[in-house]
C-alpha cells in the first residue's frame, strides 16, 4: 500500500492512544489479509475508496476516526460467500482496540459499525448509515469503475457456475433497487442515490442478457 495510506494509518492509531510500534505491526497484519490472492475487489483499493469519501465528510473528529476504524477492518476477514466475514472481521478489530487500550463503548462502537456492513442496513443510526454508505460507495462510480467492479466481484466467485452466479447476482442487485433508499443517509443518498441506481440497473440488465445466452 502507498506511503500516503500507512502514514494516514499510524496517525490515525496514535490519535487514539496506540503506540508507533502498535500501528506498524497492525498495518502490516492488515496489508497481508487485505492482498490475500483471492481477493480481486475486497483489496487495499477498495479501502483507499472508502477512505477517499470519509475525507468528504464533515463532523465530529473522534467520531469519524473510529468510523475509520471500522472501515480499516470490515473486510479484514474476507471469504467470498462465508457467513461470517464481518463477525471475524469485528473480533479482529476487538482485539486490535484492545491492544489500544480501548474503552468498552469504543470497542462496541468500532463493532456495531462494521456488523452494519454485514446486510447494509443502519437500523436507524446515522453512524451506521455513513458506514454503510462508504462500504457502498462503489455502486455510485462512474459506469466504468462500476462495472469493473462487478468483474471483480465475478472473479471472486470463479468457482461458481455462470448461470447459478447470474440469478444470486441479480436477486442481490434487486434487493437493493427495491429499497425506498440505497443510503439511508440523506446527505450520502443526495450524493450517491441516483447514479447507484443508474449502476445497478445497468448491471442487471447486463446479467439478464447473459442468463438469456446461455
Amino acid at each position: 500500500m502507498e506511503y500516503a495510506t500507512k502514514k494516514r494509518w499510524i496517525e490515525l492509531v496514535e490519535f487514539l492512544g496506540g503506540s508507533h510500534q502498535c500501528a506498524t505491526a497492525w498495518f502490516q497484519r492488515l496489508v497481508k489479509c487485505m492482498t490475500e490472492p483471492h481477493r480481486k475487489y475486497h483489496t487495499p483499493f477498495h479501502l483507499e475508496e472508502c477512505l477517499e469519501e470519509l475525507d468528504e465528510i464533515d463532523g465530529d473528529e473522534e467520531r469519524l476516526a473510529l468510523i475509520e476504524v471500522a472501515i480499516w477492518f470490515h473486510d479484514a476477514v474476507y471469504q467470498p460467500g462465508a457467513a461470517d466475514n464481518e463477525q471475524k472481521s469485528a473480533e479482529m478489530a476487538k482485539e486490535f482496540m484492545l491492544e489500544c487500550e480501548a474503552s468498552s463503548s469504543v470497542i462496541e462502537f468500532v463493532s456495531d459499525m462494521i456488523m452494519a456492513t454485514k446486510d447494509h442496513r443502519s437500523n436507524d443510526d446515522e453512524d451506521a448509515a455513513i458506514m454503510v454508505a462508504l462500504d457502498l460507495n462503489i455502486l455510485a462510480r462512474d459506469q466504468k469503475r462500476y462495472a469493473e467492479y462487478e468483474s471483480q466481484i465475478r472473479e471472486e466467485y470463479a468457482s461458481v457456475p455462470l448461470e447459478v452466479y447470474c440469478e444470486k447476482r441479480i436477486e442481490i442487485l434487486q434487493g437493493f433497487l427495491a429499497r425506498p433508499v440505497i443510503y439511508e443517509s440523506e446527505t450520502m443518498a443526495e450524493i450517491y442515490e441516483e447514479q447507484a441506481r443508474m449502476n445497478l440497473a445497468w448491471s442487471v440488465k447486463r446479467l439478464q442478457s447473459e442468463l438469456q445466452v446461455e
